[in-house]
This record gives structure tokens, sequence and C-alpha cells, in this order.
């Protein structure tokens, strides 16, 4: 990254290790648990651009250039795979985000570094437009990325299912988008209890329309649902779902019954 932006991640670095030199910390073992360099680790070189004042680096058939830094601590959870290292120092390494399904950033991480922050780059193809950004990454404001924006609650469209009934271990839904297949999702509660006197949501979120049709527009859904009982039982539920909804809307629906007489949505 050249000088002018330099500036900014070495003063966020500065920032962290006063306030280590406080709290007694150390960030030798702060990467132990992420994934290593795997067989036959790639390199790849980050070069400057021409048309902007900043480095770039292309990953994946994609050109990424800087964007922000680290809210808080990175948790080994935050990162999906290790795709390679930078230039020749095996220890900047590059990897994919488990929080990131449309792959719209990379991360890069000195494992061997005590003051350097990961440094969160942003696919060049998404210059203002606004995406989905996990939580804890933190813009950096580069004016480069002009009017980009970023929004960390992934949009949806969410049915509220007020629960009436009884026997239900799980609720499942099975939707099209436009005529066309559009997956599944299901609803249960952690410790596989019965579900009863609650309302639960199914979304159908903006991953499932991605690439495939402009979700800043109407769609049309058919949804079809599927109680499983307490005792392992199904009961596809004759009642279909149908309408012309957008990300953002949401809808309630009622489920009754019992594992005894069958069930209704409605």
């Amino acid at each position: 990254m050249k000088p002018i932006k330099k500036i900014k991640v070495l003063a966020a670095a500065g920032a962290m290790v006063f306030a280590l030199s406080f709290s007694g910390c150390s960030l030798f073992n702060a990467y132990a648990g992420i994934p290593g360099l795997p067989d036959n680790a790639q390199s790849f070189e980050m070069y400057d651009a021409d048309s902007i004042d900043m480095m770039l680096i292309d990953v994946g058939g994609r050109t990424y250039a800087p964007y922000g830094t680290l809210k808080g601590r990175l948790k080994d959870d935050y990162v999906r795979e290790c795709l390679g290292y930078v230039d020749d120092d095996r220890n900047t390494r590059i990897y994919s985000l488990s929080e990131d399904p449309y792959d719209d950033y990379i991360v890069m991480i000195n494992t061997k570094g005590v003051m350097e922050q990961p440094q969160f780059w942003r696919a060049f193809d998404t210059y203002d437009e606004d995406i989905f950004t996990p939580e804890y990454i933190d813009s950096l404001e580069y004016e480069e990325w002009g009017n980009s924006g970023s929004y960390s609650e992934m949009k949806e469209f969410r049915i509220n299912v007020n629960f009436e009934a009884e026997d239900v271990m799980e609720l499942s839904m099975y939707f099209t988008v436009n005529g066309d297949d559009g997956g599944s999702a299901g609803v249960r509660n952690a410790d596989w209890s019965e579900m009863k006197d609650d309302t639960y949501d199914l979304s159908i979120l903006e991953i499932h329309l991605h690439d495939k049709y402009d979700y800043s527009e109407p769609f049309d859904v058919e949804i079809r649902f599927t109680v499983t009982t307490m005792d392992d039982r199904q009961f596809d539920l004759s009642e279909v779902y149908t309408g012309t909804v957008r990300l953002g809307d949401e809808d309630t629906l009622t489920l009754t019954g019992n594992a005894t007489d069958g069930y209704e949505i409605r």
C-alpha cells in the first residue's frame, strides 16, 4: 500500500500496541487457531494501480483493494480458508471469510506480526455498490472507495410463524423464486425440545437470489411447509404460501394442530 495509505494502517496498529502495553496482552499466539498454509500454497503479487492511488492484488479471478481494519479481536471462526501468501512473505497470508458468502472481501494477516492489525481488502468490482459486510470489518474510509457502502445484516424476506401447535420438533420450508427452485430452510430449538407458544421466523435471504435475480426488485415466491414431530414423523402441509414480495418485507402465519390430528398453517 502506498505511503499515503500506510499512515492510517500504522496509526491503527500503533493504537493497538499502546493499549497492549497497559493490558499486558500478547499477540504471539493470536493466530494459533486459524488455518495454516495449504500444500503447494500460491503466492499472490501486490501491484500498483494505474488509475487509483492504492495497491491491488488479484485473488480467485477478482481484484481487491485495501478497505478496512478489524473491530475488536480476530476470532478463529472469522476466517474460512487460507488461500496463499503475499509476494515472497509466507507469513503474510490471505484468507477468505466465513461470514462473507460472496467472497467480496479477503483478509491479510501477518501471522508473526505483533504490531500489525489484520487488513481487509474489498473486491473492486463492488465499487459504488452497497454490499453485505461482516460487522467486524471497520472501513478506513479511503477516498478511492467513493460512495461504496456496506451493511452488516443480510437482507431477507421473513415469515414470522406463531406456534399454537403441539408435538413439533422442527418446521421446514421449501421454496421457489420466480418459478425456480430456491432451496430450503428450517427452524428448531437448539436443544431439540418441543416448539410451542412462541414465534419463530423463517427467511429467504439475499444469498438465495445472488447471481440469479436483481434482488432490488420484487420476486414471486411459492413456499411449502413440512412439520417434523417429536417422535420424528413428518407431515407435509397442504397449504402453500404464494405471493410477490421484496427483500425487507415480512409476513406472519400461524401453525396449529398436533401429531394426532395433523397440522395447518394459515
